[in-house]
């Protein structure tokens, strides 16, 4: 019977992939945080958070480096593809999104956050309201947690609906950065709830990593990497015999 791969099958391909890899994912990941950490470091240690102005440039920053982050996503994304197809990979590959199409990574990015950030508005006006009126203390800490909830669950079905997007992007370069987006959502059709439950199954091993002084993170962020570019080849190969 032809069916979907396992979340378990998937993890135990991944591990056999990255058998004698490690000395390159590893300081792989550990290029990409240390850039990302330094710059936002950089960017932010002298503002006032406790002022507006200052809350205000930091999230401006952060909506930056999320930018920035995406051309790094499509590196790794490169990268981890390479793992599971078996190909050769180097540490500069993290680097391979400042080189080819750039401006499609950012757009990708800045569209999901765009989309991610909609799901917040009325957690925004809350806490608009809730700064600037005399509000009831109880009402508002009510309307702020379920406006939460609202933007988390709303946000996370995007992430998981646009999960495959710079897989697509990858995978088909002549693709815009909004058939990417359309694409990805095409294709986690009845597929959002396994990817879902495949990254929760890995917070386990995440906490685990942080017990460790995050030192367990170096291995387990790569091993979730290659896993969930898994998914995407076995999704992509399930479509293509169902579609013959």
């Amino acid at each position: 019977m032809d069916r979907h791969a396992s979340s378990a099958e998937l993890k135990a391909k991944a591990k056999g992939q990255m058998l004698g890899k490690y000395g390159t994912l590893v300081p792989a990941f550990l290029v990409v945080e240390a850039i990302m950490v330094t710059i936002n470091f950089l960017a932010t240690f002298s503002l006032d958070t406790r002022a507006m102005t200052g809350l205000t440039i930091q999230f401006v920053i952060e909506c930056l480096l999320q930018l920035l982050a995406g051309i790094f996503i499509a590196g790794q994304t490169y990268m981890y593809l390479n793992v599971s197809c078996g190909g050769n990979i180097k540490i500069s590959d993290v680097f391979y999104g400042f080189t080819n199409h750039p401006d499609k990574a950012i757009l990708i990015q800045l569209l999901q956050l765009l989309l991610c950030l909609v799901f917040f508005i009325p957690l925004f006006i809350c806490l608009g309201v809730f700064a600037f009126t005399d509000s009831s203390l109880s009402v508002m800490l009510l309307l702020i947690s379920i406006t939460f909830c609202i933007g988390l669950v709303g946000s996370t079905i995007i992430s998981l609906q646009y999960s495959q997007s710079y897989f697509v992007m990858l995978d088909f370069p002549d693709f815009t950065a909004v058939q990417c987006l359309r694409y990805s959502r095409e294709i986690m059709k009845g597929n959002k709830a396994r990817r879902f439950y495949l990254g929760v199954s890995f917070i386990p091993l995440y906490l685990l990593g942080l017990l460790t002084c995050c030192i367990g993170l170096l291995f387990v962020t790569p091993y979730a990497n290659t896993t969930f570019s898994n998914f995407y080849l076995e999704l992509m190969s399930y479509r293509n015999r169902h579609n013959l």
